[in-house]
């Protein structure tokens, strides 16, 4: 068995080992240096193998690999090691592989979305590497700044008066009309009694859990929402329906916050509700001015971009059993987002204290 040994070296192969032997980013190719050069120190393949904690046949494959191929035949690459012998990875090959993983996947293999493992066995048989792990797939498209993204739906407006509605609303938002008080105004809703999903921090192996909702008896509720530009507030109830005639109090109640000398330009979407004949007179007799968005043009009130905020700070990763529970969740959050609490509602090492003794 000992009858393998290393072939005589070569001035430039004896430097070349003793520089991979210190190696510290490549454990593989140090080992394999330490092998060969132990072989030529006369060391038995067995005790060779208990040095470098291998088998004593894996160090006679190493050793037949070094006579055969010299120093490439042992030489490792994490990015590039195939049947065809080791290579590195070029400039041009990671730029290929970025252009593989933003093109369409539909084409090139018949499916509709890429994965790291899909697109590994798309490089390979295409013969762009020869092998890769996933893991250095994935720091090679990190590196080019290419990541998961998720597709958003986007709706364009074909309304015909577009464009002078687009323009008068910019208007508005660059210039708070004389006299006047600006307001965005939508309906957030419908909100459930469910158990909603969300993030949050948490140690390996433990995350929380949320019960199905089968059945949910206790109905729907809806924010009626107001955003003034001028205050940087957000406010509104919460009712059971949506119709005119609560839309019609909620404008009641939205008029009587502010001056009777002052007009409210508002800004709302074309729901029928909102063109109801008595929303229009109580308007027209009030001071206030509607500023209609287009058609599929919602994104134009910004109001909704709060209701995102407030929606991933009052209801994801919660589980409300009743409406009151959820109102109270969602007049905590404007509360703090109106600048009206702090953040902090309990001292920490009260909280602290009670979690102990519990």
């Amino acid at each position: 068995m000992d009858l393998v040994k290393a072939r005589t070296l070569r001035p430039y192969e004896r430097r070349k080992l003793n520089s991979m032997k210190h190696q510290l980013t490549n454990a593989v190719n140090s080992r394999h240096a330490r092998m060969i050069l132990l072989s030529r120190g006369s060391r038995p393949n067995r005790r060779i193998a208990e040095q470098c904690d291998c088998s004593p046949a894996w160090v006679r494959q190493i050793i037949h690999r070094f006579n055969d191929g010299g120093i490439n035949g042992i030489y490792w690459s994490p990015c590039f090691c195939g049947p065809t012998g080791p290579k590195k990875f070029a400039t041009e090959i990671t730029e290929q592989i970025g252009e593989i993983a933003l093109s369409l996947p539909k084409q090139l293999i018949g499916l509709s979305v890429w994965s790291l493992a899909k697109l590994r066995q798309y490089l390979i048989a295409q013969k762009i590497v020869s092998s890769i792990s996933l893991e250095h797939l994935r720091q090679i498209l990190r590196h080019r700044k290419i990541n998961w993204r998720h597709t958003k739906t986007w709706k364009d407006s074909k309304a015909p008066d577009f464009w002078p509605k687009y323009r008068r609303m910019k208007r508005l938002d660059a210039k708070r009309p004389k006299g006047g008080c600006r307001i965005s105004i939508d309906e957030f809703g419908p909100l459930n009694l469910l158990s909603r999903h969300g993030r949050h921090y948490a140690q390996t192996g433990h995350v929380n859990r949320l019960r199905a909702t089968y059945n949910r008896p206790d109905g729907v509720r809806y924010l009626f929402g107001a955003y003034d530009l001028e205050r940087d507030t957000l406010v509104g109830p919460l009712a059971s329906k949506k119709n005119g005639t609560t839309f019609l109090a909620f404008l009641k109640w939205v008029r009587q916050r502010y001056p009777r000398k002052e007009t409210l330009p508002i800004i709302l979407d074309n729901a029928t509700y909102h063109r109801k004949a008595e929303v229009l007179a109580y308007a027209a007799t009030h001071k206030i001015k509607f500023y209609w968005t287009p058609t599929n043009a919602s994104w134009l009130n910004r109001i909704e971009c709060h209701f995102t905020a407030l929606k991933k700070f009052a209801l994801d990763n919660t589980d409300y059993r009743s409406h009151a529970e959820q109102q109270e969740a969602i007049e905590h959050y404007l509360s703090w987002r109106n600048r009206k609490r702090d953040i902090s509602m309990q001292d920490w090492k009260t909280y602290r204290r009670h979690k102990k003794g519990a």
